[in-house]
């Protein structure tokens, strides 16, 4: 019995072992700041807004070309005068959802298990590109209603600005595009992150 005492006791130490490791797997620790959850869900809220806001411009520069094809500037002046409203809300919603994509960076490390941390990284990183975007097109935008203020305003027929018009729209475009393009690769990276806490 004395020469099997070593033996069992391996087998016992194996055995608790196996155990710790079983429970470790499958009980790992599951844990999220409740401050990362909310700052998420207003940033999901915000970077919705700021996709529909861009959807509504492009459809609205849609009808500003179609107005200076009918030569009817007043009516084009409006719609950009308009626009340029609409632009500072788009302003602000940037602002706004990288306030809280700042929270969210911040309470990362918090984050278990290690792959959910590593996943709403990437989503957080989708989101900071799209609000890096997001200035550019806003950027482009005001330069193209400047644009369309002066070609408007001046009554330029020749042609002269036109390029500069088709220019900018086709970056704005572009831009509206990829904003679309990371806001869905931060909602997938969250629908992953939340498979994680189901």
């Amino acid at each position: 019995m004395n020469r099997y005492r070593p033996i069992i006791g391996i087998f016992v130490l194996l055995g608790v072992a196996v155990f710790m490791s079983v429970r470790l797997v499958t009980f790992q620790v599951r844990s999220v700041p409740p401050e990362f959850l909310s700052a998420r869900d207003r940033g999901a809220l915000l970077a919705s807004e700021i996709v529909d806001l861009s959807r509504q411009s492009l459809t609205r520069l849609a009808q500003i070309a179609d107005l200076d094809q009918e030569r009817k500037f007043n009516q084009a002046l409006m719609l950009v005068s308009e626009e340029l409203i609409e632009y500072q809300k788009s302003q602000d919603a940037a602002a706004r959802l990288a306030s809280q994509l700042e929270i969210m960076a911040r309470l990362l490390p918090e984050i278990k298990p290690s792959r959910a941390r590593e996943v709403a990284a990437e989503g957080v990183s989708a989101e900071v590109a799209l609000v890096s975007r997001l200035v550019t097109y806003n950027d482009q935008l005001r330069d193209l209603f400047v644009v369309l203020q002066l070609k408007f305003n001046t009554r330029n027929t020749t042609g002269a600005l036109d390029g500069r018009v088709n220019e900018l729209i086709n970056k704005i475009n572009e831009q509206a595009k990829a904003i679309n393009q990371f806001n869905r690769r931060f909602n997938d990276a969250m629908a992953e992150f939340d498979s994680f806490f189901k």
